[in-house]
């Protein structure tokens, strides 16, 4: 059994932004283009292939359903669909070498702790922030980019 639980996001609001082409709650719209790069789809928590995959950017609030001040930012989806990453699965490997922020928060979005990761430690500085007990969950983000990845909760 994981330590923890990794949360992308869901699939009803990647199946929304890919049948409005809108972002949720905010309705601005949403792009979609060629990737130019492997950036992490925030459904299936895989990277997108260069000059291959087709990836829907749009504005999503990383606290929705956790907390009632929003943190909007851009995030990618897979264009043509994708299953949502396994709650249980792990930290997902195709990130875990990349460079990555932890933000720690408890309640009310209060910032408690942060990790940054470039050596594939991941699970070291997930334990170790989930050793604070007011520690309610982790968000991921791309530390070169500050975008949002996904959430990681205690078992």
């Amino acid at each position: 059994m994981n330590s923890f639980r990794v949360m992308a996001i869901p699939t009803e609001v990647a199946n929304e932004v890919r049948n409005t082409m809108k972002a949720p709650r905010y309705g601005f719209p949403a792009h979609t283009e060629l990737s130019d790069d492997q950036a992490p789809c925030r459904h299936c928590l895989r990277l997108t292939t260069p000059e291959v995959d087709r990836r829907i950017l749009f504005t999503y609030d990383c606290f929705d359903g956790v907390e009632s001040l929003p943190l909007p930012g851009p995030i990618y989806i897979h264009a043509d669909g994708c299953e949502r990453y396994n709650e249980n699965g792990g930290f997902p490997a195709e990130i875990r070498s990349r460079k990555i922020t932890f933000n720690a928060y408890g309640e009310g979005r209060r910032l408690l702790g942060q990790r940054y990761v470039e050596d594939g430690s991941v699970d070291q500085a997930v334990t170790e922030l989930f050793a604070d007990p007011q520690v309610r969950y982790v968000h991921v983000r791309s530390t070169p980019a500050g975008c949002y990845t996904f959430r990681i909760e205690r078992p």
